[in-house]
């Protein structure tokens, strides 16, 4: 281990046993083996290099946001990206993958861009953006990207936007591997920033307004099921039929035709609706402003959210017929 230790500290900076804990927004999580803390995109890059050739097993930590990191912690290396340069060459913002989301949107709309307003809202780190296809007020990354570098196979490669294959909360990065190193931003040239930032704190009030504040959490914990007819088969979502929507429109009409107009089925509502809002499992609970977050309430275990995920999941099948999917990451 001393070996390993010496020889990461030629890329950044090493913690031994360091606990995961610290570095979630869900304030969950055991020691990692290394975690290795990189600033420099060319130093990253050989890390990864040296990993792989190692053979060694490594995760790539973010800003630490919509992760949920094993109790047990990580066997392995942690590369912890902290790559930070910015570039403006015209209408495309360039940013490495450690920046921070948020500071890439303050960023974009002082260099005069507009398109990414809706990112000042959004935790963690823009490399994880782009992996998780993370979105806002109507804005996704898929809109804004026009291409990515990145590291694959010991090799660095340029993806343009259909190449990442970006779906809901989705990319092939969370399928295929590879680590983003750099993003490139289409945005369109604006007028005095002002207005832009009128425009992104209005964002943020109603961000602030409508998810709860003062607890650790990891955001939004399942992706917002598809309701309505698919555009590509002509039929039903999966997991849903005529019945499972027609029992939802009988509870909300109203509501039901603003979630079929968008494809898309607020997973919090669901909650809402089944009568969990306020459930508690252990230091773990429920939000009673948004049912999509569980709030560590003071130190809570994994294995407290992994239960109540499943209770989750088992009373909205039962009830509604929809299987939830996990949007936050298992370690």
């Amino acid at each position: 281990m001393q070996d390993l230790y010496k020889k990461f500290k030629d890329y950044g900076k090493v913690k031994l046993n360091e606990p995961l804990a610290k570095h979630t927004t869900f304030k969950i999580g055991g020691p990692a083996s290394f975690f290795v803390t990189v600033t420099e995109t060319k130093k990253l890059v050989e890390l990864l290099t040296l990993l792989d050739g190692k053979g060694i097993d490594y995760f790539i930590h973010g800003g630490g946001s919509n992760t949920l990191a094993s109790d047990a912690g990580y066997v392995g290396v942690v590369v912890d990206i902290k790559t930070r340069n910015t570039e403006v060459q015209e209408d495309v913002f360039i940013a490495d993958a450690g920046c921070v989301t948020v500071a890439v949107a303050q960023k974009s709309m002082s260099a005069g861009l507009t398109g990414f307003e809706w990112g000042v809202g959004v935790p963690g780190t823009i490399g994880g953006a782009v992996r998780g296809n993370a979105g806002a007020m109507g804005g996704d990354m898929k809109k804004d990207i026009l291409k990515v570098e990145v590291y694959k196979d010991g090799e660095v490669i340029t993806m343009t936007n259909e190449e990442c294959e970006f779906g809901y909360r989705d990319s092939v990065f969370k399928h295929d591997g590879g680590v983003i190193l750099r993003v490139y931003l289409q945005l369109k040239k604006a007028e005095p920033d002002a207005q832009l930032m009128k425009k992104a704190l209005e964002h943020l009030q109603y961000r602030n307004s409508t998810q709860p504040q003062g607890f650790a959490s990891s955001g939004c914990i399942f992706k917002n099921p598809e309701c309505g007819m698919s555009r590509k088969t002509g039929s039903r979502s999966a997991g849903q039929n005529a019945e499972c929507l027609e029992k939802l429109r009988e509870i909300d009409a109203e509501k039901m035709e603003q979630f079929e107009k968008v494809g898309k089925i607020s997973a919090g509502w669901l909650i809402e609706q089944a009568g969990l809002k306020g459930k508690k499992r252990g230091k773990v609970e429920i939000s009673d402003k948004h049912g999509n977050f569980m709030l560590n309430t003071g130190g809570a275990s994994a294995d407290d959210v992994l239960g109540l995920i499943d209770e989750v999941k088992q009373e909205v099948y039962t009830r509604f017929g929809i299987e939830l999917e996990e949007e936050v990451a298992i370690l």
